[in-house]
């Protein structure tokens, strides 16, 4: 028998649909339109603060990224996205500095190509770097890193590092770098006797790493005989590594890149963190160091801390804060380190591989200073003369040269500042004060580096332009446009160590064997495990050269730069 129980009085006890569907579709349709009216009110802001600057054509809806768009489709894939603004420079027919407005794929742009311009951003004022620098550099770097840091934190890690990468003292380390240079010698006499095809940056990447090792902690990483955790996670973080989503927007949906930095950051930062306990707890039994990391350490428990003789000695702890730098700034000169000097090489063996004058010239000043011998013999003549007198690399004057072209014509890197609300700079040409407030502003080396403003022939290899015998307005190293290092305060503190470190490379190696760039052969290196795609289809020239900049955390040679070598007779 079926009894229905009595409701209680005043009771409902029907499931109450206080959540209908209706009210979460109301709840999603608000939540929906506030992000849309956001977003509209943020383009609205951003295309009103950019409306009628300097520069390319600019839509009301779509900004500049029509014009970008234009522009990158006539260049080659995944090349480095500082040659875009000097395409979209002479694309267009404008002047040393425009605006490009990317929102949302990035922030305003201001593209400096003027020199004076460029003083006043870097030198004269020395505007702060864009904050996109430093979400750039927190996994390669971390607190306290040289590169995005500001204020009293830049100055005084500065401070501690300088008495290291002074030139005096990078001098008497030239052996060292030797040792290093002396290895990668006998493994590219290998690769020449069996004509191997490969990718000469990954062997000079290992090779300035490995120098960087032994110069900054007096450590052999012995990546060019290996395997090395710090290396290898290195290299992982580097493929890892934004390029910016104005120039590869598949980023924006990428949801394992945060979790593949972290890890490689704990890894680097433990294997950092483990060599630097040794160092601490070996320095009473090692003596006098001259490693970059020892020199800091001292530099930074004497200014910082207050210590100083006997003092140091009895400290049985290491200085967290120093502890924290010195990870995060080892990072820093791996990453920036290892991409001038081992780029550089490259081109170099590329540039004079394509200029036999050129070559002809760089191999007398190498028999003039060091002696003529045989090829065979050449890399252990200059080592053991470098070893006995580094000074002889003061004499390789065209050497130098060479290498100052090689960077006018492919530098690594550019800075970006952040402008400020009561900062203008002044247009050399009309006198106009330019606000720059809300922008982000690019002085950048490649527009400068190849701007017939300030170079005759700018697209050519032309070493001898650095020589002191041509010294011309648009020729010698003293021209502002060349930038390579950067300028002012904030200028690499790296530079000396990467001059140095190229030349003897260069040195050793050149006399020994023949340079072949293989781009030809790319299709072969295909699936080789690298990182690189090989790729072979599109736009395969920039600048007239195949051997053209692409980003890989930061500009690298195309590919790795496909080669093979040959012994000389």
């Amino acid at each position: 028998m079926n009894r229905t129980q009595p409701r209680p009085e005043g009771v409902d006890i029907t499931m109450p649909d206080a959540i209908s569907s209706s009210s979460i579709r109301w709840a999603i349709g608000a939540v929906i339109l506030t992000l849309v009216v956001r977003f509209v009110a943020q383009v609205y802001w951003h295309r009103r603060l950019m409306h009628g600057r300097p520069g390319p054509a600019h839509s009301w809806i779509w900004g500049s990224l029509p014009v970008m768009g234009k522009v990158m489709a006539k260049m080659p894939r995944r090349v480095a996205p500082q040659a875009l603004p000097l395409m979209v420079k002479d694309e267009y027919n404008l002047g040393d500095y425009f605006f490009l407005d990317p929102f949302p794929m990035g922030d305003p742009i201001m593209v400096v190509l003027n020199t004076d311009m460029m003083h006043d951003v870097t030198v004269k004022r020395s505007l702060p770097k864009h904050p996109e620098v430093d979400k750039f550099m927190k996994h390669l770097g971390g607190p306290g890193n040289l590169v995005s840091s500001e204020g009293a934190e830049w100055k005084k890690w500065r401070a501690a590092f300088n008495p290291g990468f002074s030139l005096a003292h990078l001098t008497t380390l030239v052996p060292v770098i030797v040792d290093e240079c002396s290895t990668f010698c006998d493994l590219m006499t290998i690769n020449a006797k069996n004509n191997t095809l490969f990718r000469m940056e990954q062997a000079t990447t290992r090779l300035t790493i490995d120098i960087i090792g032994k110069v900054v902690l007096d450590t052999s990483f012995g990546s060019q005989h290996g395997p090395n955790e710090l290396v290898d996670s290195f290299a992982k973080q580097v493929r890892w590594q934004r390029i910016g989503a104005a120039f590869a927007p598949w980023e924006l949906v990428d949801f394992r890149r945060p979790f593949a930095q972290a890890y490689y950051t704990w890894k680097m930062d433990r294997y950092i963190g483990k060599e630097l306990d040794k160092r601490f707890e070996s320095r009473r039994t090692r003596g006098k160091s001259k490693a970059v990391v020892d020199l800091a350490l001292e530099a930074y428990m004497k200014e910082v801390k207050g210590h100083s003789g006997d003092d140091l000695d009895n400290i049985t702890t290491l200085d967290p804060e120093f502890k924290k730098a010195a990870i995060a700034n080892m990072k820093t000169f791996i990453f920036a380190g290892h991409d001038t000097t081992s780029g550089t090489i490259c081109y170099a063996y590329y540039y004079l591989s394509r200029d036999p004058a050129a070559l002809a010239k760089i191999r007398d000043e190498l028999d003039t200073v060091f002696g003529t011998c045989s090829p065979s013999e050449s890399a252990a003549n200059v080592a053991a003369q470098l070893k006995a007198d580094p000074k002889l690399l003061n004499k390789l004057t065209y050497t130098l040269a060479v290498t100052r072209e090689t960077l006018r014509l492919q530098p690594p890197a550019s800075t970006v500042r952040m402008g400020q609300k009561d900062v203008s700079i002044r247009d050399p040409a009309t006198g106009e004060q330019i606000p720059t407030e809300h922008m982000m502003i690019w002085p950048v080396d490649v527009g400068m580096h190849r701007s017939t403003k300030y170079w005759d022939e700018p697209h050519t290899f032309q070493p001898a332009r650095f020589l002191a015998e041509t010294d011309t307005t648009a020729n010698f190293a003293s021209n502002p446009a060349w930038i390579a290092f950067s300028k002012g305060t904030r200028n690499c503190i790296g530079q000396e160590l990467a001059m140095l470190e190229t030349k003897v490379i260069l040195a050793m190696t050149l006399r020994a064997w023949r340079f072949d760039a293989a781009y030809a052969d790319l299709a072969l290196l295909k699936g080789d495990g690298s990182g690189y795609p090989s790729d072979v289809d599109g736009v395969q020239l920039l600048f007239g050269e195949e051997a053209y900049q692409i980003q890989l955390g930061t500009a690298k040679p195309r590919e790795g730069m496909p080669c093979r070598l040959a012994l000389r007779g």
